[in-house]
């Protein structure tokens, strides 16, 4: 009888785990970006990680899953696909989704160094390794973690309404302010980027990858 039932768990379990597989969406694009200098996201919930190729494109791969709480309805994914608008140069990418308040966005970024990014994001998280252009990052809750040459920056502008804001490493004069529970972080350096981060609720750390 034990044995019964501990092969109806595990059939229960596994059942269970193809559910949730079967929730997640797969989004993938590729897109020449040599005519583009800047890339804009606008992301909801979710997290966003940027890394860097030497070819001319932008590599996309987006995973949507629905928010399993108790008041969240099932969502249908089937008709969800990535925006793409050209304004100028500038890239502008979304995910189309009637209602997408409840669905988790989770973003790989693949692109040359030399594009300048603004991520703007709801709640959730951002990673951006190697970039070599301008970055703008306007978080509402959550964190962002950035490596860079932070000797390329002209500015490095932190800034945490409530949370904790750090520069590790890099050359330049280095500013922190902190009050209450507000924190600033500033580096002044003789490159030519300019790097802005901003966050409502949560941390910023930036890190000298030289």
């Amino acid at each position: 009888m034990r044995k019964l039932t501990l092969i109806s768990t595990l059939v229960l379990a596994l059942s269970a785990t193809t559910a949730v597989a079967e929730d997640i969406k797969v989004l993938e694009k590729t897109i020449d970006a040599q005519n583009f200098t800047r890339l804009v996201l606008d992301v909801p919930v979710g997290e966003i990680k940027v890394k860097v190729t030497k070819n001319h494109d932008i590599s996309l791969v987006v995973e949507l899953e629905p928010d399993e709480g108790w008041f969240s309805s099932r969502k249908d994914l089937s008709d969800a696909q990535i925006s793409v608008q050209e304004n100028g140069s500038a890239l502008k990418l979304k995910i189309d989704l009637e209602d997408d308040n409840d669905v988790n966005q989770n973003w790989t970024v693949m692109m040359p160094a030399d594009i300048a990014v603004s991520l703007n994001l709801g709640v959730g998280s951002v990673e951006i390794d190697d970039l070599t252009s301008d970055i703008n990052v306007d978080l509402g809750v959550g964190e962002v973690d950035i490596d860079v040459d932070t000797s390329l920056f002209d500015s490095i502008k932190l800034d945490a309404g409530v949370g904790d804001t750090s520069i590790k490493g890099g050359k330049g004069r280095y500013e922190r302010d902190q009050v209450l529970v507000t924190s600033s972080s500033q580096l002044h350096g003789k490159g030519k980027k300019q790097l802005d981060a901003n966050v409502g609720v949560g941390d910023i750390e930036v890190r000298d990858n030289q």
